[in-house]
């Protein structure tokens, strides 16, 4: 689908000094920019015959055009003598929940003319559309600044998705700190890494584009729109650093983690050793006393009674064992 914004002089330009027209025909489209006149032109959901028409009318290169019809490429920027063409990624979370995938948004931009070729569901093209077509002040500020509004609304898809990442990261360290991990608490962990490993990936590319967009004639030729694009690189570079910051965040969970396992790994040891030593004077004495030491041919009866054998045995037992308490004790084994 292919709808447009087209601003053409007014006739009188006592009332408006630009009439805005929307939607208009092909032909009519390059009859304007023959003209003249400043446009933009939004393809959704692009077929291949559009791109077709948009090849044969801007006289694009073989390499924009197999851009366009593929979605697997990286932010990237490049520089021919009628137009730039660069592309743009707008963070999107699956139906799954697992990692961040790319919305591309392709971008090809003129003296006259701007062009955005992307899927439906790239909302932050949609905003800055209707914020031009619904603001007749940004009408008269040309392509670049079109430019300038996908930018910002790109850009502004990120902060929703780092601040829900960063809400998740904080009450999964509460949740470790207080209940303890598990392994329900590790998936999470790693699922939110990799989700910024993703968001990692694309603002790192789309930084260096900004940055050698703002070094082009047709963008920096106005000193406004040149500090607009600054301001855009900075706050590029910032979603950077609160990336990073995540990033160490989600590291030090995975480290609360496998310190709580090892301490549970440490408890179950000592639980076992525990156990092992209570029964080790059961074992040394019921093994002394079963002992043969000496062979005679008589049978040998000896001066005490079998029950008062069997309690000294037992009371020497418990001795043992609380000795042995005492002992783990002032050592602080337990």
């Amino acid at each position: 689908m292919i709808r447009s914004l087209v601003i053409t002089p007014n006739a009188d330009s006592s009332v408006d000094p630009v009439i805005l027209h929307r939607n208009l025909a092909q032909d009519n489209l390059e009859k304007r920019l023959a003209e003249g006149c400043t446009m933009w032109i939004d393809i959704v959901t692009p077929e291949s015959e559009e791109v077709r028409w948009l090849e044969s009318w801007l006289q694009l290169s073989p390499h924009v055009v197999e851009d366009l019809l593929r979605e697997d490429r990286r932010p990237t920027l490049l520089v021919y003598p009628r137009y730039l063409f660069l592309s743009l990624f707008q963070p999107y979370v699956p139906g799954s929940g697992n990692g961040v995938v790319g919305r591309e948004i392709h971008c090809i931009i003129g003296e006259h003319f701007y062009v955005t070729v992307r899927q439906a569901d790239a909302s932050a093209v949609e905003a800055a559309y209707d914020r031009v077509a619904q603001n007749p002040g940004s009408w008269p500020r040309g392509a670049a600044y079109f430019l300038y509004l996908t930018a910002q609304h790109v850009i502004d898809t990120y902060y929703p998705l780092l601040d829900r990442i960063n809400n998740q990261l904080n009450d999964l360290e509460e949740k470790l700190l207080n209940d303890g991990g598990d392994k329900q608490a590790q998936k999470s962990v790693y699922r939110i890494r990799q989700r910024l490993i993703g968001l990692r990936q694309m603002i790192a590319p789309q930084r260096e584009v900004l940055s050698n967009l703002m070094g082009e004639q047709r963008v920096s030729g106005d000193d406004d729109i040149r500090d607009l694009f600054r301001h855009l690189y900075g706050r590029l570079l910032g979603i950077y650093d609160v990336i990073d910051s995540q990033r160490d965040l989600a590291n030090n969970a995975l480290d609360i983690i496998a310190q709580q396992q090892s301490h549970k790994v440490g408890q179950a040891v000592n639980r076992l050793t525990i156990i092992s030593m209570v029964f080790l004077p059961f074992t040394f004495f019921v093994s002394f006393f079963d002992s043969n030491f000496f062979v005679v041919d008589r049978s040998v009866i000896l001066p005490i009674n079998g029950l008062a054998l069997s309690v000294v045995v037992t009371l020497m037992m418990i001795a043992a064992i609380a000795a042995m308490r005492m002992v783990f004790q002032r050592r602080d084994w337990v």
